[in-house]
């Protein structure tokens, strides 16, 4: 006889598959970028703009259930809560290539690679946490892949900083391409601190839950 694993609840699921698509944005940006040309900036922002606005159809999908559900894993505002800050990180990937067409960037920093990088990895971690919700109350499980997306998020600070000082150490004449080259190592920092923003939200509901 065959071992069933248990189905997952609606709403635990549910939280996985909405930052499912910040992981399609940030993957769609990174090919855009890794193939930068200044002449598909629009294509480039209306292929990331769709999957932002299909997981705003997919949150608004959720919290439709959850305003008629009468019983919750964990708190109905928890669950709102958490749906909020994941679609706000799906929201600032696509705000980097809204910026990137807005701001006609002709050139991107060389070092743009590394952070993309980390910041896939943040989000590829925050996946694992989410999938592992139905754990919320095993600190010995969530601890480890909590942490895991906070020191990401400390290394892109690191990264930020360092790469931000030799931009403003190398002799570059035009002041303008280190503010933009800062300004694109910034967006990215700013994607990692909403995955440690979603991070503290699950740590709260964890405590919560103890």
């Amino acid at each position: 006889m065959g071992i069933f694993k248990k189905k997952k609840d609606y709403f635990f699921e549910s939280f996985q598959i909405l930052a499912t698509y910040a992981k399609d944005a940030i993957t769609k940006l990174e090919e855009g970028l890794n193939n930068f040309d200044p002449n598909n900036l629009i294509v480039l922002k209306n292929s990331v703009h769709e999957i932002e606005h299909n997981a705003d159809l997919k949150k608004h999908e959720f919290e439709e259930r959850l305003a008629k559900e009468f019983i919750t894993p964990i708190d109905r505002e928890d669950i709102f809560l958490l749906l909020d800050k994941i679609d706000d990180l799906t929201d600032s990937i696509d705000e980097i290539s809204y910026k990137l067409y807005i701001r006609n960037y002709q050139k991107i920093p060389a070092n743009t690679s590394i952070f993309i990088s980390k910041t896939k990895e943040a989000i590829e971690s925050l996946l694992e946490i989410l999938d592992q919700m139905d754990k919320i109350s095993n600190k010995k499980v969530m601890d480890p892949l909590l942490n895991k997306v906070i020191n990401i998020e400390e290394e892109v600070d690191q990264l930020y900083e360092v790469n931000v000082r030799d931009l403003y150490k190398e002799n570059i004449t035009n002041y303008m391409d280190i503010v933009m080259s800062e300004k694109i190592y910034s967006y990215f920092e700013y994607v990692t601190d909403k995955c440690r923003d979603i991070v503290k939200e699950i740590q709260i509901i964890m405590y919560k839950n103890l």
